[in-house]
Parts: C-alpha cells; structure tokens; sequence
C-alpha cells in the first residue's frame, strides 16, 4: 500500500535544496577612465573602441581636449561591423609642459572618454657649442644653453671631468668654471660666460678628451697633439 505524501504545515516550506542557485548580476561599473601618460611629447595610451554600426569604422585623429585647448595626436584602426577593438593613441603636447596629473577628455571614433593626463618630466638641454679645442692652461670660452625639457634645470658654478688619451688609466680632470651657479627654466636660453682650465703635464704626443658635464648635456673638450717645441697656451 503506498505511503500518502504529506502536505507541509503552516510555517514549514518545501526543501530548496532541488532549486538552482540565483543568479547575481555584476554589479556595476563605472565608466573607466584612460590614462594619458608619458613625456610631454609622446603621451601614449590605448583606447577601447566599440563598431556598434553596420559599416565599417574609420579611426584617426584623436583630439585630446585639455584646459580649453584641443589637441591633435595619431591614431589608426579600421574596425569591421560589430568588433571591438583596442586602438593605441599618441598625443604630443608642448615640450615645456610641466610634469603632473591633469583632467581632460578624449575624442576618438565620435567618443568622448574621460582621461586623465599624466606627464612625466623630462630632462632635457640643449648646448653650443657642444665640442671645443682647448690647450693647455686656462681660456675662456662662452656657452648657449636652452632648457628644452619640462623640469628647471640646475647649473653648477664648477663642474670637472678626467682626460682621456686612449689608454686604460684616466688623467687629470679639465675644469669648467662660470661666473656663479645658474637655474634655467623650461624653454629658457641662457648664454654663459665660462672659463677651461686644461692641466699641464698631458703627453704631447697624444690627443687627449674629456666630456665636462653642463647639466644634463655634456662639453666634448679636445686637446689636440702637439709639437714638443709648440709653447703649451
């Protein structure tokens, strides 16, 4: 004889251990910002670009849109109907544009993303001349410095580098004094009165180098062999 079923009583609920387990949706996420980041003149990112339309997408030419300013850089992708595709960008700005994190927007492919622009310093100098003959003793000579990076740039009062003539021990240092220390600022020129001192007792017979340092950049100086019976300076 077969056992009826019993009916649950009030407050008693069927076993669930039979049903499948809800499904939780992700919660959701908030748009995700891109970073811009790098040396002024190469900001560098990649772009997540969607072809939500039934023709092929054509993008180039993103315009960073920073402080009131709109700014051009590079970019190329074909993206078919439908695909998604990760499209690198590069965006320069202004060489002396100062190191930080700035808040900007992106437009690329008729979209504009939130950005955040993260330049990096960049330490850099330009000097002339950049070689000069020198002999023996003291001469003065004059210097063009131009700060083409986006940091200040600190110039030392007397700065020395060893002497090379080829061989495996290094000589005596050349000296490079100027007048007083001197800080040049991003995309400032700067001309320096300055003095070589060049030690006595080199070979003559040999030519000899040093690279004195002028900030980041370096002062190639020469001093050419010479005839023994040649005065020193």
């Amino acid at each position: 004889m077969p056992t009826p079923r019993r009916k649950p009583t009030a407050g008693q609920t069927p076993s669930t251990e039979s049903r499948p387990p809800r499904r939780r949706h992700p919660a959701a996420k908030p748009d995700d910002v891109v970073v811009l980041a790098g040396p002024p003149g190469r900001l560098a990112t990649t772009v997540t670009v969607a072809n939500l339309t039934a023709d092929r997408l054509v993008v180039r030419r993103p315009t960073l849109h920073l402080e009131g300013r709109a700014v051009t850089g590079a970019a190329s992708a074909i993206i078919r109907a439908g695909r998604t595709v990760e499209v690198p960008v590069v965006v320069p700005l202004p060489a002396t544009t100062p190191p930080g994190r700035h808040e900007a927007e992106l437009e690329l492919g008729g979209v504009r993303h939130r950005v955040v622009v993260d330049v990096a310093p960049h330490l850099s100098l330009d000097l002339s001349p950049r070689r000069v003959l020198a002999v023996e003793g003291s001469q003065d000579t004059a210097l063009v410095v131009t700060n083409t990076g986006n940091v200040r740039m600190p110039l030392a009062a007397v700065t020395m580098a060893r002497t090379d003539d080829g061989g495996p021990d290094p000589g005596p240092d050349v000296v490079l004094r100027l007048d007083a220390p001197v800080v040049v600022e991003p995309g400032e020129t700067v001309t320096l009165a300055a003095r070589l001192e060049v030690p006595a007792g080199l070979e003559a017979a040999r030519r000899h180098t040093a690279s004195v340092p002028v900030g980041v950049a370096d002062l190639d100086v020469v001093i050419l062999p010479r005839d023994r019976s040649e005065p020193e300076s």
